[in-house]
């Protein structure tokens, strides 16, 4: 999902999806639907290791779904969740690419000097 906006826009946008992503509960989501891969989960096995009642974690998914950070899919009477790798490589990309390159401090580090 490539963000063709105005820089403006561009920031506003990754500004809001780190504001979906900062929760703790939306984080350990996040980092278990990695775990799980392309194949991931069904809520089930999210609730049992989020915690927390049906509702609010039902939230939480509305709040990654919104960015498109998390993608659902229905298999019978399952929905399975996953991470949407390349939303995420956007945004790590425009952390380190819009944000990092501007750091002489990290374009050191990157250089290896």
């Amino acid at each position: 999902m490539k963000v063709r906006r105005t820089p403006e826009k561009r920031i506003e946008y990754f500004a809001d999806m780190l504001k979906a992503l900062g929760s703790d509960a939306r984080l350990k989501v996040i980092r278990l639907l990695i775990e799980y891969g392309d194949g991931g989960c069904c809520v089930g096995d999210i609730q049992k290791e989020i915690g927390g009642a049906a509702s609010t974690l039902s939230h939480h998914l509305d709040r990654l779904a919104r960015f498109g950070l998390i993608h659902s899919r229905k298999e019978a009477q399952w929905i399975f969740y996953s991470v949407n790798f390349e939303v995420l490589k956007e945004l790590f990309n425009f952390l380190w690419q819009d944000c990092c390159s501007r750091s002489s401090r990290l374009v050191t580090i990157q250089s290896g000097k």
